[in-house]
């Protein structure tokens, strides 16, 4: 099916980082992340100019494509990466630990679960966002195989993410998956540094010693777990992290993409599964733990 990228009032850019793999002593990543970043139509053009920027700073060519993989890598990386900040946008994502996932969810993942939940979730948060009555939205996802995209096209076609499901929109969207070398989707290609920056700084959290302080709760603060809320640490010298992580290392070249920051709202559009991991990488260490 051809499409006109042009022909809409916002196209949406889709990619995901990780494996969907459970090998982790053979190498398989201990996260996977999807992310979505929505561009309206004229902000097109600046973030294709910030991509061949990039391009220029890691020494590819405009027609090249670019994965975080390579830029991280790079000796200029940090430069690179650093125009992301420039990027003109909303962006949704949703991260699993799957370390963390229970036994029969690592058995579902023989039907691509894990890669489709992850895309479909990072999705959910086009309901959130304001648009205007009958706007169109063009949704780009970089290809997958065929087992994965078969069953997120309906999900998001006819299926619990559909118009049709949700009558309530004032808006229309569409569905189509394309290779990020493609020249009217190369902004697929942003959509990759994004998710592979989110896989990489919460990669870092989990395995470097000096953050394994995040694996457990200030007892002062464990009540709001039990409640299921998440609100600031009731212990006086705690400190939420609902914003501050968004600020470290990688994350605050691509803070000012979600579209708001507060303890709440944030979480319509970052998703983390379990759900119960936030809590780890919620708080600053408390002393009087």
């Amino acid at each position: 099916m051809k499409v006109d990228p042009s022909n809409y009032d916002y196209v949406m850019y889709v990619d995901a980082s990780g494996d969907d793999g459970f090998k982790f002593e053979e190498g398989s990543s201990s996260c996977y992340c999807a992310a979505a970043l929505l561009v309206k139509q004229e902000d097109i053009a600046h973030n294709l100019a910030i991509l061949e920027q990039i391009k220029k700073i890691v020494g590819c060519k405009a027609t090249d494509e670019v994965k975080y993989s390579k830029i991280r890598r790079h000796r200029r990386g940090p430069e690179a990466l650093g125009l992301l900040q420039e990027l003109k946008g909303k962006m949704s994502c949703y991260l699993t630990f799957k370390k963390e996932l229970t036994p029969e969810e690592v058995s579902r993942n023989d039907a691509k679960f894990l890669s489709v939940s992850c895309h479909a979730m990072a999705l959910t948060s086009i309901d959130y966002f304001d648009f205007k009555p009958n706007e169109k939205v063009l949704i780009a996802i970089d290809r997958m195989k065929h087992t994965e995209e078969a069953p997120l096209e309906h999900v998001l076609s006819s299926g619990p993410l559909s118009n049709q499901q949700h009558p309530e929109r004032n808006f229309s969207h569409e569905v189509v998956f394309r290779d990020s070398k493609d020249s009217n989707f190369l902004l697929i290609q942003i959509a990759d540094l994004l998710c592979g920056t989110t896989r990489e700084h919460f990669e870092q959290y989990e395995v470097n010693p000096d953050m394994l302080y995040f694996k457990g709760l200030c007892p002062n603060c464990m009540p709001l777990q039990l409640n299921r809320t998440l609100k600031k640490a009731i212990c006086k010298k705690g400190q939420s992290r609902a914003a501050q992580i968004l600020r470290s290392k990688n994350f605050h070249y691509i803070f000012h993409l979600f579209p708001k920051i507060t303890s709440s709202s944030l979480l319509r559009f970052f998703f983390v599964h379990p759900k119960r991991m936030i809590y780890q990488h919620a708080y600053t260490y408390c002393p009087k733990k």
